[in-house]
C-alpha cells in the first residue's frame, strides 16, 4: 500500500497523468485476474478524463470488454438529465468506447426511491463483483470536503453494513445514492482529484488539520491511495 499526493503544473497534465495511471491500473487487472472493476466519478476533471480515455491511442490500450464500470454517486435523476454523471461519463467515454452494455452498471435512479436504488445498486454490486473489492475508485473532493455524495453531517457516513447508501443533500435539495466509505476503502487503487483555485482553501484545511470530520478524511484506503493535485489547488 502507498499514499502519495501527485502535483501537476495544471488541469491539462492532471488529467495526462491520470490517464497514464487508469490504462496501467486496467491493465494490470486484466493481466492478473481478466477483469477490470472500477467506480467513475462525476465533475469536470474526470470528465477530461473520460473524453482523453475514449480518443486514440489510449481507448485501444484497453480490452474493454473485461472492464465493469461503476458509479460512485448518482443523484436521482432520470438517465438523460444533464445532472446524470451517467450521461455525463456516456457522452464523454462511455459511447466512444468498445465496452458491452451489460459491463455498464448505472444506478438506475428512475427505478424508485433512493432508498431503493441504493438497494438494488447494492445487489447489482454482489453480484457482479462476487466478493472482491473495487480495482480502482475515483473521486472528485468538493469544497466542502465531501467525497462521492458522502457529505457532511449526512447519515450516510455512520453506514458500514452496506455497499451503497441513500440520501437528501439539503443545499442541493437533491436525493443521492452513493457508495459508502467500506466500499471505497477496501478497493486496490483510491485516487481523488483535486484541481483549480477554488478547491485550494479545503486542501489547505484537510492537510494542516485545521478542521477536523470533513468526509474525505473518513478515506483510510487498504490499497494504493493517491491525490492528484494540480498546482492551483495545491497552492496554499
Amino acid at each position: 500500500m502507498k499514499a502519495e499526493q501527485r502535483v501537476m503544473a495544471d488541469a491539462e497534465s492532471l488529467i495526462d497523468a491520470a490517464t497514464v495511471q487508469f490504462i496501467a491500473s486496467a491493465r494490470a487487472a486484466i493481466a492478473k485476474r481478466g477483469v477490470f472493476h472500477v467506480a467513475l466519478a462525476g465533475g469536470s476533471t474526470p470528465k477530461g478524463l473520460y473524453q482523453k480515455l475514449a480518443t486514440a491511442p489510449y481507448s485501444e490500450q484497453i480490452d474493454w470488454s473485461r472492464v465493469h464500470l461503476f458509479f460512485g454517486d448518482e443523484r436521482c435523476v432520470p438517465a438523460t438529465h444533464d445532472d446524470s454523471n451517467y450521461k455525463m461519463a456516456t457522452q464523454a467515454m462511455i459511447e466512444h468506447i468498445a465496452i458491452p452494455a451489460e459491463n455498464v452498471h448505472r444506478m438506475e435512479t428512475e427505478a424508485g426511491d433512493a432508498a431503493e436504488v441504493a438497494k438494488h445498486y447494492a445487489a447489482t454490486m454482489e453480484r457482479v463483483l462476487q466478493g472482491q473489492p473495487l480495482d480502482l475508485v475515483l473521486l472528485g473532493l468538493g469544497p466542502d470536503g465531501h467525497i462521492a455524495s458522502l457529505f457532511p453531517e449526512t447519515d450516510a457516513l455512520k453506514v458500514t453494513d452496506s455497499l451503497t447508501a441513500s440520501l437528501y443533500v439539503e443545499k442541493f435539495s437533491s436525493w443521492r445514492v452513493t457508495m459508502t466509505y467500506p466500499v471505497i476503502n477496501s478497493a486496490r487503487q483510491v485516487i481523488v482529484f483535486i484541481a483549480g483555485q477554488a478547491k485550494a482553501a479545503i486542501v489547505q484545511d484537510i492537510t494542516s488539520d485545521a478542521v477536523k470530520g470533513l468526509p474525505v478524511q473518513g478515506l483510510a484506503p487498504k490499497g494504493d491511495y493517491y491525490w492528484y493535485m494540480d498546482t492551483a489547488a495545491a497552492g496554499q
